[in-house]
C-alpha cells in the first residue's frame, strides 16, 4: 500500500493515530485486510473477526486503531473519496483544457478509471444497505470537494453568463456525470450494467456537453 494512501488513514478522524513504526505497519495490515474483506464479502460478511483473520492478528490489535467495524468502513470510504479527489485535481489542473466539454470529459474519464479499478469496493460503499448518516455525510462532503475542482475548471468557459447562471449550469452538468457513475457503482441498474465504464464516460460526456451547449 503506497505511503500517500496510508497518510490518508493516519490523518483520518476514524482512526486512532499510530505513533510507533510498528503501529503504522499494523495499520497497513489492518487497512489492507479490511478493504479486501469488504470488497470480497460485502457488508454482511464484514466483521472484526474476518478482518483479524485476514490481517493475521488478534482482534485486540484492531481495536487499538479502530473503535469498531463502522469506523473502519467510514475510514475506507473517506480514503476512497480523498483518492478520487486527488486524481481529479491532478487531471483538471495538469492538462491544458480548451473547452467546457473537455473539462467534462476529463472528469468523466477520471471517475470511470477509478471506478473500474475499485469496482467491487465501490459497489459496497455506494450500496443502499450499508448507508448510514455518517457514510452519507462523508460522501456528500467528498462530492462537494470534487465539485469545487470541477467548478473552478469549467467556470472559465462561462464568463459570458451571469454569475448565478454559471453556478447553476456548473452544478447540473456535474450532477449529470456523477449521478450516473454512482448508479452504476451500486450495480442495481440493469441498463448501466450493460455498458463498460469507459462507454459510460463517453455517454455522460455527450449528455453533459449537450446540456452545456443548450444552457450557455
Amino acid at each position: 500500500m503506497r505511503k500517500g494512501r496510508m497518510d490518508s488513514f493516519e490523518a483520518s478522524p476514524f482512526v486512532r493515530r499510530p505513533v510507533q513504526e510498528r503501529s503504522r505497519a499494523a495499520l497497513v495490515r489492518i487497512v489492507s485486510a479490511a478493504t479486501e474483506v469488504l470488497a470480497r464479502k460485502g457488508n454482511d460478511g464484514f466483521s472484526m473477526a474476518e478482518i483479524a483473520d485476514a490481517a493475521g492478528m488478534p482482534i485486540g490489535n484492531i481495536y487499538r486503531r479502530f473503535s469498531g467495524k463502522d469506523s473502519i468502513v467510514e475510514a475506507i470510504k473517506l480514503d476512497a473519496i480523498v483518492r478520487l479527489e486527488e486524481i481529479v485535481r491532478e487531471r483538471l489542473n495538469g492538462h491544458t483544457l480548451t473547452s467546457a466539454e473537455q473539462v467534462v470529459a476529463e472528469l468523466a474519464e477520471t471517475i470511470a478509471t477509478v471506478s473500474e479499478q475499485n469496482e467491487a469496493l465501490h459497489k459496497v460503499l455506494y450500496s443502499y444497505p450499508i448507508s448510514t448518516p455518517a457514510l452519507r455525510a462523508i460522501g456528500l462532503a467528498g462530492k462537494g470537494r470534487v465539485f469545487d475542482h470541477y467548478r473552478r475548471a469549467i467556470l472559465g468557459f462561462m464568463d459570458h453568463l451571469p454569475e448565478q447562471r454559471r453556478e447553476i449550469v456548473a452544478g447540473i452538468s456535474y450532477q449529470v456525470v456523477t449521478s450516473a457513475f454512482v448508479a452504476k457503482s451500486r450495480g442495481d441498474d440493469p441498463i448501466l450494467l450493460e455498458i463498460s465504464w469507459s462507454a459510460l464516460a463517453q455517454e455522460v460526456t455527450k449528455a453533459a456537453a449537450g446540456y452545456l451547449r443548450e444552457a450557455t
